[in-house]
């Protein structure tokens, strides 16, 4: 979080979610969190910067997370404050959301009421109607 508060501004994240990861054979644990902020980056650069706050923090490694990684941002999506409805310049595919614990039950927390802009669909809803989610998160409560 350090290193996101130097780079963006009007930091919001979500409550932090322990999970299981099974796949690897391991019985690893991740912790996952959403978190949005403010930037004036383009798409490319934000990628960069992203990339670049990965390898300040150790990840070096590339490809499958079927192994301990320290750190792994994703970009869900981007708004672009440049119109007046804030149009939705990059999503990731509203099915893979859906079907991935780890992205909508944080991203749900952050904001429950957006919609994804394919399916308008709830997130808060989604996450409510979706029954055996792998993998099961438990939240960590008072954790700054």
């Amino acid at each position: 979080m350090q290193k996101l508060d130097a780079e963006f501004t009007c930091i919001r994240r979500s409550a932090l979610y322990e999970s299981n990861d099974f796949s690897s054979g391991k019985e690893l644990k991740y912790w996952n969190f959403a978190v949005s902020f403010h930037c004036s980056l383009s798409y490319s650069n934000l990628i960069n910067r992203l990339k670049y706050i990965e390898r300040s923090c150790g990840r070096h490694q590339s490809g499958s997370l079927t192994y301990e990684v320290p750190i792994d941002l994703d970009l869900v999506f981007l708004l672009v404050e440049s119109s007046i409805d804030s149009e939705v310049e990059h999503c990731l595919d509203y099915n893979f959301i859906a079907k991935t614990s780890y992205f909508i039950g944080p991203l749900a927390n952050l904001y429950p009421s957006w919609i994804h802009p394919d399916t308008q669909t709830n997130l808060s809803m989604a996450y409510k109607n979706i029954k055996g989610l792998l993998p099961r998160l438990e939240e960590i409560p008072h954790v700054c």
